[in-house]
């Protein structure tokens, strides 16, 4: 087999993906499941810790607006925006938020009205500033209790941020005893230090427990996956060992073919050299005895006297005898004839195909429609011989059954073989029947064809005419024998 050595240079797609062919299918699948389970962490984990986050929040913001608004329930049960602004008020919450049990864990507190008007503030200077009723402070004015960590960014936190960083930011709406509707907002502040923690911590147990379930995920497929890899370079050893196997006994095929067809073309060169040696032992040993006795026979008969001469000539005993000596000779003559195949060595393979051609329409007087490629040149002495044998064959058969009829032959190259094919449009016959009788013409044809290593076939049915096909490769092999 020829050794194709790979180009040294690659380019374009095939090249950019050589380095990612060169891992094996396992080690992809446990790049890829890498990576997406790291993704898969990083997303479950932020998002497991900002749920956390929230729930904390909200956990603190609940507890607080609960202490904080039964502690203003209980101030304020009978106050009203108006009242807000009264001395007595402001100095409850005083009370309540600069001085008493609230200072240390609310940071600021402010009471909003509905026209966001600070009405008080545990910073003073806040008292009466006005400020867009919008985003969480409208919201707790529509009666639900608002809560978030804020970065203390807005205009109205411009006093805290001087103190904090951010803060749990609480607004509870405070609603009138008599008629249960929202008089004013109560925003609180709460410091987030105790929150952190709690978030910090919540948030490195999930942390911790999403790394370590990654981990025994990415270990479980590796398991798997290396088991089945295991099993899978197992099975593609085991598939190579089979295919070398297979591999070795395709070669060993192809070697027997070989030998096979070498085989064929020498029996078929030492059968055209016995056919050769028949002929010649014909020609000079039965044939020449014959003819030497018919000589004699004429000779005796020519020395007899007239009466006994003329005795001779009407005998038909003598006659017949003289008939069947030259009959005999002449048979052994046709047969020594067509036994041999003198000069053939030195023909091309068209010439080969025209000379049984000419030999048939010599020895039959019927025409031939013959179409012969003239490229058909160069052929191993096996293929000739058995081209010459298969139209001499044919042709006969032709003559035999398809009388009057006009036999075609035609001979092509096609690829490294070379297609004879010869038709007639005689009665036909049946195949299969006539291989059933003993017929040994189209045997012979077949198994001269098929030692060769070429294709034979018979196409006819009775009334159809008789088309016969062959194929034969030009280079089969020859075999000289002095």
């Amino acid at each position: 087999m020829p050794n194709h050595q790979p180009s040294p240079v690659l380019s374009g797609p095939i090249a950019a993906r050589r380095p990612f062919e060169r891992v094996s299918f396992s080690r992809q699948f446990l790049l890829v499941s890498a990576a997406l389970l790291l993704l898969a962490m990083v997303v479950t984990g932020n998002w497991l810790a900002m749920e956390i986050e929230r729930s904390a929040v909200n956990r603190a913001t609940a507890v607080a607006a609960v202490y904080v608004e039964s502690i203003l329930a209980a101030q304020l049960r009978h106050a009203t925006t108006d009242a807000l602004l009264t001395d007595d008020a402001q100095e409850v919450l005083d009370g309540i938020f600069i001085e008493g049990p609230l200072r240390r864990k609310v940071m600021r507190f402010k009471l909003w009205d509905a026209e966001g008007v600070i009405r008080y503030s545990s910073d003073h200077v806040q008292q009466g500033r006005r400020f867009p009723v919008d985003g969480l402070l409208a919201a707790a004015f529509g009666g639900t209790v608002q809560a978030r960590i804020s970065g203390l960014d807005e205009d109205d936190n411009l006093s805290e941020r001087a103190y904090w960083p951010r803060l749990l930011e609480v607004y509870v709406p405070v609603r009138a005893a008599a008629r249960g509707e929202v008089v004013a907002v109560a925003e609180f502040y709460h410091s987030t230090e105790n929150i952190d923690r709690e978030i910090l911590a919540a948030q490195q147990r999930i942390w911790i427990l999403v790394v370590v379930a990654t981990l025994a995920i990415y270990l479980l497929l590796l398991t798997l996956v290396r088991r089945a890899n295991d099993t899978i370079v197992q099975q593609r050893d085991d598939l190579c060992r089979q295919l070398q196997q297979l591999r070795s006994a395709f070669e060993e095929n192809e070697r027997m073919r070989t030998r096979l067809g070498e085989a064929g073309a020498a029996t078929t060169t030492l059968n055209e050299h016995l056919l050769h040696r028949i002929a010649a032992d014909l020609h000079d040993g039965p044939a020449q005895t014959l003819a030497f006795s018919l000589m004699r026979f004429d000779e005796r008969t020519a020395h007899c006297g007239c009466a006994d001469r003329a005795a001779c000539e009407t005998s038909s005993e003598l006659h017949a005898i003289r008939g069947a000596l030259r009959s005999s000779l002449d048979d052994l003559r046709n047969i020594a004839a067509g036994l041999g195949l003198p000069g053939i060595t030195d023909l091309s393979l068209a010439d080969t195909a025209r000379r049984a051609v000419r030999d048939f329409e010599r020895r039959t007087d019927v025409h031939v429609a013959a179409e012969i490629d003239d490229t058909l040149r160069h052929a191993g002495l096996a293929t000739k011989i058995t081209v010459y044998r298969l139209l001499q064959e044919s042709l006969s058969n032709s003559a035999r059954h398809a009388p009057g009829s006009t036999p075609q032959v035609r001979a092509w190259r096609e690829g490294d073989q070379v297609r004879i094919e010869v038709s007639d449009r005689g009665a036909g016959f049946d195949p299969a029947a006539a291989a059933r009788s003993g017929r040994l013409g189209l045997a012979f044809m077949q198994e001269r064809v098929r030692l060769l290593g070429g294709h034979f076939e018979v196409e006819s049915a009775p009334g159809c005419g008789t088309h016969v096909r062959a194929g034969l490769p030009l280079a089969a092999d020859e075999v000289r024998h002095d």
